[in-house]
């Protein structure tokens, strides 16, 4: 009797007594455990002697579905979702913060971590860690030290599993140990027993009224449990990554052309031509006589000098790649290019790589021709097609530079998007020439077509892998973040990888105007850091970011994106990879 009158007058003054302890969870909490459903830890050293039931331990087993094991063992019920009393009393010695169904491994969920970096305390959090099958984060924090005592904080508010009706909070020392329920739903509560439960069943889903902080005091035997007054805080939200758009070089534009010249391949296209049909927003279906009439009613002669260009805006939009173009530029040398950038000349020969990189162009026959030299009705027209409503681009009766064979062909646009190559007669006196067509800004190369013999090709973009950045870490508080780079050009390019880091630009911002074709940047320049990797044409580099374990800093999104030189790529001559978008957290 005297004792529990003892017992009863120490738990009243502690309680009475016991100082503010500012914020309810202390947010260093250490190393996540990486703990799934119904999971147990590894040993894990506390740093000290905790001394429970007359036995010191120096180590602990934490269980995701809230409790611990003391000491190393093989616990009897290693991840035991079900919480009972008598499963309590008979496995080994372990202390219950909130033993229920709780899922860590769950999408979305938060996870259960483990410090002991501050001198003879322990800290067991639950941050954020879903219900079984619930989306509800649970969070609470047990802490052991050094005196022995035992401190465990509660969030706002607590759920128990979609498939489980209880929980459990209490301590045992197990082995078969003598039941002892109690109420922890007032307090102080006073027990001469080292085992205590309070256990409760409840309905699926229903939220538990916690928010409170509870010192459990050791009376050797037995505990005084009061409060601690804290102020209420939260744990930070998990730290989650999302890639974000799409690297680049991707898909290319499609190309067609073949190569001629005096020694090799002789021209053998006058009398034929071939159109162009779209097919889908970007491809098209080269076929012979679609459109085949020669159109004889050109009179707007544009009275060409050597080597130059010419802007024209069409009289109709014409659909390209996805939208329309209202200007082109025609050359003296046998060409046009879609759009208003001018390709300049393209003298004295036609070339494949400007072909593929320049502006989308299209070869009537691309060489060195001479519209000053022509004769009487000689020259270049552009006219409008009443009959056909075609556009026509007509190079007739021009010499080869300077007084070679004349060239007679023609380039008609038609407002469908459809465009046809008519070759009346075409030569080859010295020159290497082009006929074809490539969407340009830096497409891959088909190779050598054979155009008298095509009749039915799929002109179609080539595939090119492009830069992609990978997220193989987490922006966690105090950890460090890991991302991957791969698709790095080879040698003589890839010699550098940069990471960026800033804000990120909302929705993108296309960059194809600055010469990185297809390219979108999903940073929001100034970057905030960049990393510099020299990978030396090594296709993967790997950049890691230390994240500094700053509380204040959770919730934090970021975005980071890579570039890499690679002059194939684009006039820019880089790659530059899809966005990753960070949230700093646990």
């Amino acid at each position: 009797m005297l004792r529990s009158i003892l017992t009863a007058a120490i738990a009243t003054t502690l309680f009475a007594t016991l100082p503010a302890q500012g914020p309810c969870f202390d947010l260093t909490i250490g190393t996540d455990l990486n703990l799934f459903d119904d999971d147990t830890s590894a040993p894990l050293p506390l740093g000290f002697n905790f001394t429970y039931n007359g036995v010191t331990y120096t180590d602990i087993q934490v269980c995701s579905n809230g409790y611990i094991w003391l000491g190393s063992v093989n616990p009897q019920f290693g991840g035991d979702y079900t919480p009972t009393e008598a499963e309590l009393l008979a496995g080994d010695p372990r202390i219950c913060a909130f033993w229920t169904d709780l899922n860590p491994g769950a999408t979305g969920s938060g996870h259960v971590y483990f410090d002991n970096s501050t001198p003879g305390v322990a800290r067991i959090s639950w941050a954020g860690v879903f219900a079984f099958a619930t989306t509800t984060p649970n969070s609470f924090q047990l802490t052991l030290d050094a005196s022995n005592s035992v401190t465990i904080a509660y969030g706002p508010t607590l759920e128990i599993g979609a498939f489980s009706t209880d929980y459990l909070i209490g301590a045992s020392p197990g082995f078969g140990a003598v039941s002892n329920p109690i109420s922890l739903a007032t307090r102080p509560v006073v027990t001469a027993s080292n085992s205590f439960s309070d256990f409760v069943g409840t309905t699926p889903g229903l939220p538990i009224p916690f928010g409170f902080k509870m010192l459990w005091s050791p009376t050797s035997p037995g505990y005084v449990v009061s409060d601690l007054t804290c102020t209420p805080n939260s744990f930070p939200g998990p730290a989650s990554t999302e890639v974000v758009g799409s690297g680049c070089p991707g898909r290319s534009g499609p190309s067609l052309y073949e190569i001629f010249d005096t020694f090799g391949n002789q021209p053998d296209l006058s009398g034929l031509n071939l159109s162009f049909v779209p097919s889908g927003a970007i491809d098209y279906l080269a076929l012979p006589n679609v459109a085949p009439t020669w159109y004889a009613g050109f009179t707007n002669n544009l009275l060409m000098n050597d080597d130059e260009t010419i802007q024209i805006t069409l009289p109709f939009p014409f659909p390209y790649n996805g939208g329309v173009e209202t200007q082109i530029y025609v050359s003296s040398n046998g060409f046009l290019t879609l759009g208003a950038t001018d390709p300049f000349s393209g003298c004295c020969s036609g070339d494949v790589l400007t072909m593929l990189s320049g502006p989308p162009r299209i070869s009537g026959f691309w060489a060195d021709i001479y519209p000053p030299g022509a004769g009487p009705g000689g020259g270049v027209f552009a006219d409008f097609d009443v009959a056909t409503g075609e556009y026509v681009i007509t190079w007739n009766q021009v010499p080869e530079f300077f007084a070679g064979p004349l060239e007679t062909f023609q380039i008609a646009l038609n407002p469908s998007g459809l465009f046809t190559i008519r070759w009346q007669s075409v030569s080859d006196q010295g020159h290497t020439w082009i006929s074809g067509y490539s969407a340009g800004s830096n497409t891959g190369d088909p190779g050598v077509t054979d155009i008298s013999a095509v009749s039915g090709q799929l002109v179609s973009g080539l595939i090119s892998v492009p830069l992609e950045l990978t997220p193989t870490g987490l922006p966690q508080l105090g950890q460090t973040m890991t991302l991957d780079a791969t698709n790095i050009q080879s040698l003589p390019n890839g010699i550098f990888c940069i990471l960026l880091i800033s804000t990120e630009f909302p929705g993108g911002f296309p960059l194809d105007g600055f010469g990185l074709t297809g390219c979108t940047a999903y940073i929001a320049l100034p970057e905030l850091l960049s990393y510099f990797n020299l990978t030396l044409g090594a296709p993967t580099t790997t950049f890691s970011i230390p994240i500094p374990n700053v509380p204040a800093f959770a919730g934090v999104t970021l975005m980071s994106q890579a570039i890499s030189d690679d002059l194939t790529a684009n006039a820019f001559g880089y790659r530059v990879s899809n966005g990753v978008r960070w949230i700093l957290g646990l």
